[in-house]
């Protein structure tokens, strides 16, 4: 309301000035048109050719008003876009620094993981180079002691056992009366 109330006051000083200029103005560039005033339903459809100089000074007035709210509300509007993204660039690039410098680091996590797991394959694979020479030489001692084997199994196989009891038996029998002897 006080707002609307110094319009008005403000209206009424510099419309005694604006109104002698317009129409000083008006008389030096050109001739003054005395046009009647029509109704003011013309003045809602935006025709202006209908207003007198001091209605034409009103309405400039009201309309250069409305545009310097709307710059200013859009110059706040820039002012808090540019402040939330300031403060959106404070907070996320610290984040996201941190998480390359973490992801640089698991990088170099995991290539050194990588080499060990090079290193213990070749490792590995010099073990099982080593158990597969092992297993050949298994193989060779089984197959020359199998071939022994085979073979004291035939001359086992070969001996007369009874003929065996019997020099075991005759044996026995010349060696007790030697020992009988020997024991007295």
């Amino acid at each position: 309301m006080a707002e609307n109330e110094e319009i008005k006051a403000l209206e009424e000083k510099t419309e005694v000035t604006e109104t002698t200029e317009a129409t000083e103005e008006a008389v030096e560039n050109k001739p003054i048109e005395n046009k009647p005033v029509e109704d003011s339903g013309s003045k809602k459809n935006g025709d202006l050719s209908v207003l007198s100089d001091r209605e034409l000074l009103i309405e400039l007035l009201k309309e250069q008003k409305k545009a310097s709210k709307r710059s200013l509300i859009t110059a706040v509007s820039l002012v808090a876009i540019c402040l939330i993204f300031g403060a959106a660039v404070l907070i996320i690039v610290p984040k996201v620094n941190a998480t390359l410098n973490n992801a640089y680091q698991a990088i170099d996590n995991i290539e050194a993981v990588v080499a060990n797991a090079d290193k213990a394959i070749g490792s590995v694979e010099k073990s099982l180079d080593g158990i597969d020479k092992m297993v050949k030489n298994v193989d060779k001692v089984v197959v020359d002691n199998t071939d022994s084997v085979s073979k004291t199994v035939e001359r086992m196989s070969s001996i007369d056992i009874t003929a065996l009891n019997k020099s075991i038996k005759d044996l026995s029998d010349i060696i007790e009366p030697l020992a009988k002897f020997f024991r007295r």
